[in-house]
Order: C-alpha cells, then sequence, then structure tokens
C-alpha cells in the first residue's frame, strides 16, 4: 500500500530565525525606493558576507514567484533574495496584494493554501475561510480571515521576522505608488459599483474621483495605518483591543452575523489535503470541506492518462475534457451528501477504483451549483517556491468584485462576502511520490473560470510538454451546470464542436480565468546543473513572474 503524506501532529514547524536584520534593511531602503531597488546593507557597511535577512545572502537561483499583480511579485522577490522562505513570500506578497489589487484581496479576505516542503516530505493544506454558522447568511459581511491565516502560514514554516515582511505592503500604502496597469484595470471594471461608496471612491480614487492614473502616486493612508498595526502587533491586532472592536462595529452595521467573540477566537485550520496519481507524482488538491478539490483531481487524475494535443486539434480531444468535468461534477453530487467522511472515505475519492467509476458516468449534473460562479469570481490566485523546495499555491478573495462594495470608515479595505458552503478555490500541487522534490504549483481564480484554466494549462504544460507561457496562452474552455460550456472568444471550431457534440449549450466569453504557475521538470531542490524551473503568468492580465536560473 502505497504510504500516505499524512499531516503530522507534532507542534507547529518554526523555521524562523532572527530577521531583524531584514527589518531594518527594508525600512532604510524606503526612503530610497519601494519594491525592486536594493536593500541597503549592514554586512556591506562592514565588509563582511552578507547575512540572512539582507541584500545579497542568495546568490544564483532564489526560487520563484507569480502574481497578478508587479508590485507584489517584486515584494515576494525581494524576500526570496535575502534568504526567506517561499512561505515568508507568500505573506509579503499576500499582503502587497492587499494594497495594489483591493478588489480582489485584502485583510477582508480569506481563502486557502496548499503548502508542500520536498524536505520533510509533507504536503499541507491551510483553510482560512470564514466560519458557518446559521446566524451567517451567504453574502452577508463575511468575517475577516486572512491575516490569521497568513499568520499561520509564517509561524509553521516562515523564516523571517512578521514584521519585515508586512513592511513593503504598509509602504506602498503610507508612502504611495504609482499604480500598475494590473491595478489600474481591476479598479476600472469595478469602478462603477466601488465609485458608488464615497468613503470607497475617497480611499481608492484621485481628488476627481477617478481610478488612479498611473502617474502620481497612490496612498492608501487608512488602509496603512491598519497595517501598521499588524505589523508592530502581529494578526492577533484585528482581533484584540481597539481594532477588533472598530472592526467588528463596522461589520455589524453592514449586517454581520458573527459575534465579537466569535471574531476575537478564530484560529485558520490546517488540513491534509488529499491527492492523485500523476505517473510518478502525485498531484495534490484541497480537501472536504473545500467543494472544487475533489472534482479537479478526479479529472486531472483522468485526462493525464489520455492521449495529450491541444483542444484545438479535434474536437474529440474538448469533448473528452468536457465530460470528465461533468463527471466529477456529478459525482460530487453522490459524495457531497454524506455528513462526515473519515480520511480513508476521503482518499478513496481519488483511488483508482473511483476514477473508473466516475469515466463510466453518463449523466449530467442534476442541478446548478451553489458557489460555482462562471466567471469572475472576486479572487486572485499565487505560486512561490523557494530554492529548498519549499512551495505555497494560494487563492484569496472577496466573493464578487469588491466584495460588498462597501467600505467601513477609518479600515481602508473591502469586507468580503460570506461565501456558500461550497467553496470552490482550486491550488495545485504536484511532487514526486517518492522523492518529494517539487515540480509544479498554479493558482487563480475560484469557480468554473478558475477550474477550467487551471485544468487545461496544467495538462498542457506537464501533460503535453508544452511551455508555460504556449500552455497560458492557448484559449480555454469550461464548463458551469448553470451555463452550460462557457469557449473564450477566438478560439478555434474544435472548442465549441466538442461541448455541441455531447449536446450541452455553449456559449462564449472574453476571457476565461487567471492562473499563475511555476513548474521545475527536473524538480527542486536538484543540483544547480540539473535545474530546469520556470514561472509563467496569465496573459488575459498584467501581472509579473521572477525567477532566476
Amino acid at each position: 500500500m502505497r504510504s500516505r503524506n499524512l499531516v503530522s501532529q507534532h507542534a507547529a514547524i518554526n523555521r524562523q530565525l532572527p530577521g531583524a536584520s531584514f527589518l531594518r534593511s527594508l525600512k532604510r531602503s524606503v526612503g530610497a525606493a519601494l519594491l525592486g531597488s536594493s536593500i541597503l546593507l549592514a554586512g556591506c557597511e562592514t565588509g563582511e558576507a552578507p547575512g540572512l535577512g539582507q541584500a545579497g545572502y542568495v546568490g544564483g537561483f532564489f526560487g520563484g514567484v507569480a502574481s497578478d499583480e508587479p508590485n507584489a511579485s517584486l515584494a515576494a522577490r525581494e524576500v526570496l533574495t535575502v534568504g526567506g522562505s517561499a512561505a515568508d513570500a507568500a505573506v509579503s506578497l499576500a499582503f502587497a496584494l492587499g494594497v495594489t489589487m483591493p478588489g480582489r484581496a485584502g485583510l477582508g479576505a480569506h481563502g486557502a493554501c496548499l503548502v508542500h516542503d520536498a524536505n520533510l516530505g509533507l504536503t499541507e493544506a491551510l483553510d482560512f475561510l470564514p466560519p458557518q454558522s446559521p446566524n451567517v447568511k451567504p453574502g452577508s459581511p463575511a468575517m475577516p480571515t486572512f491575516a490569521r491565516g497568513m499568520a499561520a502560514l509564517h509561524a509553521r514554516y516562515g523564516r523571517l521576522a512578521w514584521g519585515g515582511l508586512i513592511t513593503p505592503a504598509e509602504q506602498l500604502a503610507r508612502l504611495g505608488h504609482r499604480a500598475s496597469r494590473a491595478t489600474r484595470n481591476d479598479l476600472e471594471e469595478k469602478w462603477r459599483r466601488i465609485a458608488a461608496d464615497p468613503i470607497a471612491r475617497a480611499a481608492l480614487g484621485t481628488a476627481n474621483g477617478t481610478v488612479p492614473d498611473g502617474i502620481t502616486k497612490w496612498q492608501q493612508v487608512e488602509l496603512a495605518s491598519v497595517m501598521g498595526q499588524i505589523r508592530f502587533r502581529g494578526a492577533g491586532a484585528m482581533h484584540s483591543g481597539t481594532l477588533l472592536r472598530a472592526i467588528h462595529e463596522s461589520y455589524e452595521a453592514l449586517g454581520a452575523g458573527f459575534t465579537l467573540e466569535e471574531f476575537q477566537n478564530y484560529v485558520p485550520v490546517w488540513r491534509r489535503p488529499l491527492s492523485v496519481a500523476a505517473g510518478n507524482h502525485r498531484a495534490y488538491v484541497l480537501p472536504p470541506p473545500f467543494a472544487g478539490g475533489v472534482p479537479l483531481g478526479q479529472t486531472l487524475g483522468l485526462m493525464l492518462d489520455t492521449q495529450g494535443g491541444s483542444f484545438a486539434d479535434d474536437p474529440e480531444t474538448s469533448a473528452a475534457f468536457l465530460k470528465t468535468m461533468v463527471s466529477g461534477l456529478v459525482d460530487r453530487e453522490d459524495w457531497s451528501k454524506a455528513a462526515d467522511m473519515t480520511p480513508e472515505q476521503q482518499d478513496a475519492l481519488l483511488e483508482p477504483e473511483r476514477l473508473a467509476a466516475v469515466a463510466a458516468n453518463r449523466r449530467g449534473p442534476s442541478q446548478p451549483i451553489p458557489g460555482l460562479p462562471p466567471i469572475d469570481s472576486g479572487s486572485t490566485g499565487f505560486v512561490v517556491v523557494d530554492r529548498e523546495g519549499l512551495a505555497v499555491a494560494c487563492t484569496i478573495g472577496l466573493v464578487g468584485g469588491a466584495g460588498l462594495g462597501q467600505m467601513p470608515r477609518g479600515l481602508g479595505f473591502f469586507p468580503a462576502r460570506q461565501p456558500p458552503p461550497d467553496y470552490w478555490g482550486g491550488p495545485l500541487i504536484i511532487a514526486n511520490d517518492r522523492t518529494f522534490q517539487f515540480h509544479l504549483a498554479a493558482a487563480g481564480d475560484t469557480g468554473a473560470a478558475g477550474m477550467g484554466a487551471l485544468l487545461s494549462s496544467t495538462l498542457r504544460a506537464f501533460r503535453d510538454g508544452v511551455s508555460l507561457e504556449a500552455a497560458l496562452k492557448e484559449p480555454r474552455l469550461t464548463f458551469a451546470p448553470s451555463v452550460g460550456v462557457i469557449v473564450e472568444s477566438g478560439a478555434p471550431e474544435a472548442y465549441g464542436k466538442g461541448g455541441a457534440s455531447l449536446g450541452i449549450p455553449v456559449r462564449q466569453t472574453a476571457t476565461l480565468g487567471r492562473i499563475n504557475m511555476a513548474y521545475c521538470p527536473s524538480g527542486l531542490p536538484v543540483e544547480p546543473e540539473d535545474r530546469r524551473c520556470a514561472a509563467a503568468t496569465d496573459p488575459r492580465g498584467d501581472g509579473l513572474s521572477a525567477l532566476v536560473n
């Protein structure tokens, strides 16, 4: 029997080393420039070799990062180059996204991460979704769980001091920065809704009430103040004292159903992920109660055994892909009715016997699936990997563009909407089953768009050997029970014919999902001369990937 990659029961893994030099160097560099400028070194002044947390500590390959926004990617890159772990870099990136992509991320967000540690041979899932309760209705203000989620990631896998990881985001907001094209385009899409709220318009807009122009510096002073407290006091600052009361009172006024005590005592959950065979590797996905992990794993497991090729080559290729997606969603209707599943029952959902039964399905979903939005779900995904083979893939979001669309006074961030019980986030990590070396990480939008985009891009890169850039550039299609087959405009005819051959309505959309990926065919860690790695962002957006071989 194959050995399970179980979540260990030991105390939290603590890789954190003294990182005061990192915080000092970031503070000293802020006056010259934000992310991407050289960090001033205490080591350079004395002629000593740079230490952990100082620029120049890592020479050559430092890892890779890909996200939907360049400033956030640069924050993560800076952390990797001074010796931070992938978890450190992910924390810094995620907080920076709260400044640069406020309509998709932020202190009001929630989400999930997959983490793979090649050295420990351990893969875990971090669940920081807001709790479900009878008093909290879908669509109401969701408990802001993001900060404690990132604190849990840092406590378990971080190496540098917490405060220095938050500083880049705080300074982006406090000192201001020129909004990137990614920021401006995302705000433009949501601006009518954002501008309808006077507080949000004043916090995010120009003096004329318009989207930042990318020329003048864009400041978010109220958000910087909250981030300053989190930097100094830790993520617990949001769950204690005056900030706790201010947040809860603001959310309560907007109709939130959670109590002050529930917010104060919230703790993220580390879960054991599920995995499916991928040749000599395992593909790891989120476990129940996450709704998207099992269908993602089933579809990927079945499609990896099929003949490769582009959807443009033959309608049968796209038809097989869609049929497998539909079968996984139908199977979910069966297993999701079970109350509580044991770990063994969860594992069985991705074993060969279950996959064979899924492949034999001939039914379609009996009803639309709550929580499976067909297109934009107001979320974003990112991936980070370090040179030691620690990989982090996360999806965070607000459920709908700009969450509630209302910004509480004095806080500087949007509350997310309470997600339905079925959460369709889908980060993915692939690692070797024997050596535990990292191979691939992917994350992006939630919902049907994100699932179809992640599946198609992963299959083309991992199964077919297409470059990441080419895999992400190819047209996409997906299946949503409430809509049917959705195909990107301009896709070859074979895409639509595949759905039509199954008797499913076919509709078109301009773009379908955004995915960020990192892929090391050689595995990580590995000897430098054997290393082959790439990171890439989705060309449908204006993000940034960074990787040095």
